[in-house]
């Protein structure tokens, strides 16, 4: 893993992302700075910050949204579905994991996802739809 200034911080003893199995493995990522101060207010603007940060913690480990497999998706109210998935759409964009969403308790955020990649160097696999 690379040490960047932009890179999100941990909030306790855990790898960010960890290779294994020919996947990229990425930790559940909150909308929070390095320095670990919750960025936004809203579900859409910390929908973006979560997506910002796992954005960089792919790139760090030499992947893309591109290269998504699965995501969970954790939000501390479930009635902000649709205005999370609003923003997810957009900012995923033509990428389509499978993905989990779960109302649960946070710890001072109302989002937190973590996800399943596959490494830069495999090969695309074309999405199956049933």
């Amino acid at each position: 893993m690379t040490e960047s200034s932009k890179q999100p911080s941990t909030g306790g003893h855990y790898s960010l992302w960890r290779r294994a199995g020919g996947l990229i493995f990425v930790a559940g990522q909150v909308p929070r700075d390095p320095e670990r101060n919750i960025i936004g207010d809203t579900i859409e603007e910390q929908t973006t910050a979560v997506l910002n940060n796992l954005r960089l913690v792919l790139e760090d480990a030499g992947t893309d949204f591109s290269r998504l497999v699965r995501v969970q998706v954790y939000l501390s109210d479930i009635g902000e579905f649709q205005r999370f998935n609003t923003v997810y759409a957009q900012v995923i964009g033509t990428a389509a994991p499978v993905r989990t969403t779960i109302g649960c308790a946070l710890n001072g955020v109302r989002i937190e996802i973590d996800a399943v990649a596959e490494p830069g160097d495999a090969p695309i696999r074309p999405a199956v739809n049933s």
